[in-house]
């Protein structure tokens, strides 16, 4: 693999026991939930889960909100994926979306597929033509669609959904996409891998992805021709704290730079606190309230974070404080690490943060 600004995606499975667990959950039919913070590299996880299933029996399709701003985006880009994960039957999938209407009739009829199949099939080919098309139907018939197929193939279709929180903002109607948690448990013949931060399913089992240890991060840079000294390497572990995302971003730096000792890192991190990833979190702090910011910023300027040291500090009640630290943790920006103690999630935002308190 190369650096990129994108999702870390790895050939190596740095998880690997993780890999194991997850694995036999769902051959053993077990719906399951990968949890960890963002940028620990949940999308990556579900790569390595997709390429061990993929058999006869077992079809797995990622779905994910990537690239996606509206409903319909997610659905047109995702059952294009599920299509595609049953090739058998839909052998040049991406067509369908721009036949018309008669055409698109004529190939949905010579499918092999039975006829509550097909017309399910053509709802998602062609609802965003009709406004008179209930979404509610739509976003129900997305989801079971892949039971449908399953039924049709005596397969098991595994659905991976990225980023799970994204389902809330992605709306029609004021119809969200997260109607298919409470159509979840319908879904009888589809299992369920499912990415989050915070969410929390009755009846599926867990994974809990870490952050890379330091030999995993030496690991990872050197698969990349990086080779840091040892001070260095440790400086890298100390500002990333083993997120592959930072790893992966500051580490496509030193590659194109050459530099690798402590003092060309520290400048490094240093301009891009200030310039990339400054950019990058000023945009991350719009999805906060007036309210919830500057709790936000005494967590990193004071390195509290106990909902009572926060409010003598800013002069909250302690009952809003927290309030708007569930709704954060909904958010993904901080999480709760025992009774009362909450913690900023991104070590890198934190870092940020505190520089920015006291300019």
């Amino acid at each position: 693999m190369v650096f990129t600004l994108k999702p870390v995606h790895t050939e190596h499975c740095y998880w690997q026991q993780e890999l194991d667990s997850a694995i036999k959950s769902i051959r053993s039919k077990k719906n399951l939930l990968i949890l960890g913070p963002d940028k620990i590299g949940k999308s990556s996880f579900l790569l390595h889960i997709e390429k061990k299933l993929k058999s006869k029996s077992s079809i797995p399709a990622i779905f994910s909100a990537e690239n996606c701003i509206t409903l319909e985006s997610y659905i047109k880009k995702n059952l294009l994926s599920l299509m595609k994960a049953y090739g058998d039957i839909f052998t040049r999938p991406k067509d369908l979306f721009s036949f018309p209407i008669i055409e698109l009739d004529k190939k949905i009829s010579a499918l092999k597929l039975s006829e509550n199949t097909k017309n399910a099939l053509k709802l998602l080919l062609v609802f965003q033509n009709d406004p008179k098309t209930d979404i509610e139907d739509v976003v129900k018939t997305f989801f079971e669609f892949p039971s449908l197929l399953a039924k049709e193939t005596k397969t098991t279709p595994v659905i991976m959904i990225d980023d799970a929180h994204q389902l809330q903002n992605l709306k029609a109607d004021k119809i969200s996409l997260s109607l298919f948690f409470n159509i979840l448990p319908e879904l009888k013949d589809t299992l369920f891998v499912i990415t989050s931060h915070s969410l929390k399913l009755e009846g599926f089992e867990q994974v809990i992805l870490s952050p890379f240890s330091i030999d995993a991060t030496k690991e990872f840079l050197a698969g990349n021709n990086v080779k840091l000294d040892e001070q260095a390497l440790n400086t890298l572990q100390n500002v990333a704290e083993g997120f592959p995302f930072y790893i992966n971003f500051f580490g496509r730096q030193i590659a194109c730079t050459g530099k690798t000792n402590d003092a060309s890192l520290n400048e490094l991190v240093s301009d891009s606190l200030s310039n990339e990833l400054h950019m990058y979190f000023s945009e991350k702090l719009k999805l906060l309230s007036p309210k919830e910011l500057p709790i936000l910023f005494c967590m990193a300027q004071h390195n509290v974070n106990s909902p009572s040291r926060i409010s003598r500090l800013i002069n909250y009640s302690q009952t809003n404080i927290r309030r708007f630290l569930s709704i954060m943790e909904e958010k993904g920006f901080v999480s709760l690490k025992e009774r009362g103690v909450f913690e900023i999630n991104d070590p890198v935002f934190r870092r940020w943060l505190e520089i920015q308190s006291r300019s």
